[in-house]
């Protein structure tokens, strides 16, 4: 995974999930990063990570556009 690339941030759970849903859906393998601090999730401190492999980065951020992700 050392080689993979972040596509998207975000500091939402749900959104992350639903991104990386849509992702799937068009055959991009996403793994999710939770930067958070999980004491002080209220705080809303740190991101969320969405990472790809590097091939897939372009067609990632286009759909992610595209569907005003």
């Amino acid at each position: 995974m050392s080689n993979w690339v972040i596509i998207h941030t975000v500091n939402n759970a749900n959104n992350s999930e639903i991104v990386k849903s849509v992702l799937e859906d068009n055959g991009i393998a996403v793994v999710i990063i939770n930067k958070m601090d999980s004491m002080h999730k209220h705080l809303m401190n740190g991101n969320i990570e969405l990472h790809v492999k590097p091939e897939d980065a372009v067609k990632a951020k286009y759909i992610i556009e595209k569907n005003d992700l």
